[in-house]
C-alpha cells in the first residue's frame, strides 16, 4: 500500500465504490454521517407500495461523523466531533441533498389525483418512475415534461407509448412539482469536473455532486467505480458518461433505457420487456448484497 492519504467525503453510490477501489493501493479514509446504505430504488417502491423489500445494508466508513468544514486548497476536512484530517488526494462524493424531494413524494401519495412535473429535467426519470407506481395503486396520474426528448426521441416515443398503454395522459402543464435536490450544504454549489472527474488537482467530485450532470445513481457508481480504477494505477484514462436506467410500470414490465447523447454520443437504445422487470429485481437484491459494490456491472 502506497503512503499516499485518499480522503473520501460520502458514503453513498459514489464514495462507496470509489472507496472499494482505491482502498486496495492507498491509505483511504471514508468520512459518513452513516454506517447505513440506502439503495434508493427500493426505498421508493417500498415507500409507494408499503412493501417489506430490503432497501438498506450496514458499511463500514473508516469515519461515522458529519462534515463540518472542508479547506479545498489544504486539503483538509474538520468533523463535527472536532477531528481534523488532512489528505494528498481529496474525492468529494456528498451528494445533494433530496430531503424536500422526499417530502414531496410523501405527500403525493396521499392524493388521488396526481399531475407531475420536475424543477430539473434530470428528474425526469423520478418523476416517470413514480407516475407509474402511482398509477399502480390506482391514482388519477397526468405528466407533463420533455419525456426524457434530452436522451433521444426514440426514448421519448416509446416512453409515451407505455405511459398511455398503462393510462398516465400526457398533460400540457403540472400541478405536483418535484422540487430539485439541492447541493450539499458544505460545498453549496455544485462543481464542474474535467474528463478524469478532476475539479483542481488531486481533488475529484463524483456522484451528484458534478455540475450539468444527471444525478442519477447508476452514474453515480459509475464515477466512483473509473476513479477508483483511475487513480489506483499509473496513467490517466477518460471517464465516458452513459445514462443507463429502468423504469418499471408496476405491471411486470420495464423500460431499459442506455443513451450517451447529452455528451456528445449517438447511443440511444430502448428496450420494452417482463425481463427488464426481472433484472430490476436483481439490481435490487444485488446492491443489498454487496453493499453497494457496482464490481462487473460497470462493464454492462
Amino acid at each position: 500500500m502506497e503512503n499516499k492519504k485518499v480522503i473520501i467525503l460520502g458514503a453513498g453510490y459514489a464514495g462507496l465504490n470509489a472507496f472499494y477501489e482505491i482502498s486496495r493501493k492507498y491509505n483511504t479514509i471514508l468520512i459518513s454521517d452513516t454506517d447505513n446504505f440506502i439503495f434508493y430504488t427500493s426505498f421508493l417502491r417500498n415507500l409507494i407500495f408499503k412493501s417489506k423489500h430490503k432497501y438498506i445494508t450496514k458499511i463500514r466508513p473508516t469515519i461515522v461523523d458529519r462534515v463540518k468544514e472542508i479547506d479545498i486548497e489544504r486539503k483538509t476536512v474538520k468533523t463535527s466531533n472536532g477531528k481534523e484530517i488532512d489528505g494528498d488526494i481529496l474525492i468529494l462524493a456528498l451528494g445533494c441533498d433530496r430531503k424536500d424531494q422526499l417530502n414531496f413524494i410523501r405527500k403525493v401519495v396521499s392524493k388521488n389525483k396526481v399531475s407531475l412535473g420536475v424543477e430539473d429535467k434530470f428528474d425526469e426519470y423520478l418523476a416517470i418512475q413514480l407516475a407509474f407506481y402511482l398509477r399502480r395503486i390506482n391514482k388519477q396520474v397526468a405528466y407533463y415534461g420533455s419525456t426524457l426528448k434530452w436522451l433521444g426521441e426514440n426514448v421519448s416515443h416509446n416512453l409515451i407509448k407505455v405511459m398511455e398503454k398503462y393510462g398516465i395522459r400526457i398533460a400540457e402543464n403540472a400541478e405536483d412539482i418535484i422540487p430539485s435536490c439541492k447541493p450539499n450544504e458544505v460545498i453549496g454549489e455544485f462543481l464542474p469536473v474535467n474528463d478524469n472527474l478532476e475539479y483542481k488537482p488531486n481533488i475529484f467530485v463524483i456522484g451528484d455532486l458534478i455540475k450539468s450532470f444527471p444525478k442519477l445513481g447508476e452514474l453515480a457508481m459509475r464515477e466512483g467505480f473509473f476513479l477508483g480504477k483511475n487513480l489506483s494505477k499509473k496513467g490517466s484514462s477518460v471517464f465516458k458518461p452513459i445514462y443507463i436506467n429502468i423504469i418499471d410500470t408496476g405491471w411486470g414490465e420495464a423500460i431499459h433505457i442506455r443513451s450517451n447523447l447529452p455528451w456528445g454520443g449517438n447511443l440511444v437504445n430502448v428496450k420494452i420487456s417482463k425481463l427488464r422487470a426481472i433484472m430490476k429485481r436483481v439490481i435490487e437484491k444485488y446492491y443489498i448484497i454487496r453493499k453497494g459494490k457496482m464490481g462487473f456491472f460497470y462493464y454492462l
